[in-house]
């Protein structure tokens, strides 16, 4: 018997946080955090922290990794397994995230000790081995999402059931990334999948790359600068990789926690990183900004190209240009990545405005975005379900529209499958004789329909 239970991303994208229970084991998939306007939202309805067994971090980013610190806080006392790349990258961003809050007077549910407790209990694994817990209950493997540097889906075999997690995946090409192949895997009992462009098919990404460049270039030429706000982890390093390609010599800097990131997914042996060569050439020709004192200076020049963080303009030094160089239209500001309702992203590139410290800028640059997503498409998570088959199929990490559109997608036509859409404090039981789920009303999200 295996039990599954929700604590986070069911129903929601954020705080990604799934248990999974034998009859005496006790085991975490994820423990993320959700952004919102008040602080970070931990998982829901997780209790008895010291009793867990062990926990599978798939990748570094907050909305899987936030939460870690808070379950050492409250005497997490168990592995926590992970790869190398992704412990050290959620150490920096578990850092940064700790340090924005206290700036902002929000409170963390823990202390900046407990980060530290977190890494004592971090064991590495590599990718394509097969191993098995602690305890010796659950054999596992690690296997490349194609999502970011050091992600993974996870593999694993509890109370001889074979259970995928695939985490945030991609099995699209791209620049940074090999794409993953977890659909060659069959007589997969329980997959558990995100949904995060379950009703949206992304544009093609030769298309999307062309016309950044193309964006780029004709900045350049009309006497202005290109500002393109980015993700530390993953966006940054595609979008250097891509800025070889301008056909225009030009100088190229860069801003923020994509410094150290960048730095790092140079030196390091991750067979899963595509065109490193092309990245660390780029990296040596970057002005690496040292100096927040040079950020004005940088931000009133023509005919530069400064690439910085956070890609959603929410904190980190991009504002700082955004504040300089929205007054400008020559100037332009290419968007790489989902803007987040109530975003200064969403802002600047529907309403043209940006706000900082409660004043209000017009902003005269061009805006545009293009779809860098990191994450596989409809068409690909329909492609995946036809190809797997899953015997039971978990649908999370999406909203609701997402949810119910690959819902109705595999009722049509993965007739031997059972398909579920929980929602936060829902437990699903699956043994040799059937599958079922058991509703927490309580937890329902607004709008969320329990019709499986």
């Amino acid at each position: 018997m295996v039990k599954i239970i929700f604590h986070g991303a069911a129903g929601e994208v954020g705080k990604s946080c799934i248990e999974v229970q034998t009859k005496d084991k006790r085991y975490l998939l994820d423990a993320g955090v959700k952004f919102t306007s008040y602080g970070n939202e931990y998982p829901k309805e997780l209790d008895k922290i010291h009793q867990l067994d062990g926990v599978f971090l798939s990748h570094a980013h907050l909305d899987h990794s936030g939460a870690l610190p808070m379950l050492e806080h409250k005497q997490l006392n168990c592995p926590i397994y992970t790869t190398k790349m992704t412990w050290k990258t959620t150490n920096m961003l578990l850092q940064d995230s700790y340090h924005l809050e206290k700036l902002k007077h929000l409170h963390p549910a823990y202390l900046e000790r407990d980060i530290k407790k977190v890494e004592k209990d971090v064991k590495h694994v590599k990718y394509d081995t097969e191993y098995e817990t602690k305890d010796g209950k659950v054999k596992f493997q690690y296997l490349n999402s194609g999502h970011i540097p050091g992600g993974a889906s996870i593999l694993m075999n509890v109370e001889g059931k074979t259970l995928l997690y695939t985490a945030d995946m991609n099995n699209e090409d791209t620049l940074l990334m090999v794409p993953s192949d977890v659909d060659k895997f069959q007589d997969i009992d329980i997959l558990i999948t995100e949904n995060t462009y379950g009703d949206r098919i992304h544009p093609p990404r030769e298309d999307c790359e062309k016309e950044l460049i193309e964006s780029v270039e004709e900045c350049l030429r009309g006497g202005g600068s290109a500002l393109i706000p980015v993700f530390s982890v993953g966006r940054a390093q595609e979008i250097l990789i891509l800025l070889d390609r301008l056909n225009i010599d030009a100088p190229i800097y860069l801003d923020g926690m994509a410094r150290k990131l960048t730095e790092m997914y140079v030196k390091s042996d991750d067979p899963y990183i595509n065109n490193k060569e092309i990245l660390e050439k780029m990296f040596k020709k970057c002005h690496v900004v040292a100096k927040p004192t040079e950020r004005e200076k940088i931000a009133h020049k023509k005919g530069a190209v400064i690439v910085s963080t956070s890609g959603m303009v929410q904190g980190g030094p991009v504002v700082t240009y955004v504040e300089k160089m929205c007054h400008d239209k020559d100037n332009y500001i290419i968007l790489t990545g989902y803007q987040a309702k109530g975003t200064t992203g969403r802002e600047i590139l529907e309403n043209k405005v940006f706000y900082k410290n409660h004043k209000k800028y017009s902003v005269k640059a061009q805006v545009m975005k293009y779809d860098f997503s990191a994450h596989y498409g409809q068409a690909s998570i329909r492609d995946m379900l036809l190809k797997m088959k899953p015997k039971n199929l978990i649908l999370q990490h999406g909203d609701c529209d997402a949810l119910r559109a690959t819902r109705a997608f595999a009722h049509e036509n993965l007739t031997n499958t059972n398909v579920f859409l929980p929602a936060i404090g829902d437990i699903m039981e699956f043994t040799d004789e059937k599958s079922t789920i058991t509703y927490k009303e309580g937890y329902k999200e607004k709008g969320y329909d329990k019709d499986n």
